[in-house]
């Protein structure tokens, strides 16, 4: 199939096989700290002692190519194999992230799913039911 114009930038590199170096590029640049000075130049600074200067994250990474999270899961239904390696990805970058838990643990809940997955596991408290009579069984 060839690439059209249209094509998003994520299908285009799912495609094309450039997907991780995007995602890489897209968490290099997490790791660096830009601040505009008096002149309008921007200053590159270092990665922060305990951490990133930016949580790299799913809308960041959609942010960083342009697209939208439509985009990112419309292309993860064509291509879920590499899209769920970048989801990989991006849950192990938020997992070894020095931020606050209760960042890290709203990120897992609103885009990784984690939420779904502890509702499905919860079963309440168990009851406990005879189908026969207890009494007589005995005799």
């Amino acid at each position: 199939m060839n690439i059209t114009e249209d094509e998003s930038p994520l299908c285009k590199a799912f495609r094309i096989g450039t997907a991780d170096t995007l995602l890489e590029d897209y968490i290099s640049s997490c790791m660096q700290k830009s601040d505009a000075n008096a002149d309008g130049e921007k200053k590159i600074g270092k990665k922060k002692e305990n951490g990133y200067c930016r949580f790299p994250n799913m809308a960041g990474f959609c942010r960083y190519l342009g697209i939208g999270i439509d985009e990112f899961l419309e292309a993860s239904t064509h291509f879920p194999r590499e899209a769920d390696r970048l989801r990989a990805a991006l849950e192990d970058e938020a997992l070894n992230a020095s931020l606050s838990p209760t960042v890290i643990a709203a990120y897992f809940k609103k885009r990784l799913g984690y939420e779904k997955e502890s509702s499905n596991t919860d079963v309440g408290i168990p009851e406990i039911r005879f189908e026969h009579d207890v009494w007589e069984d005995g005799e």
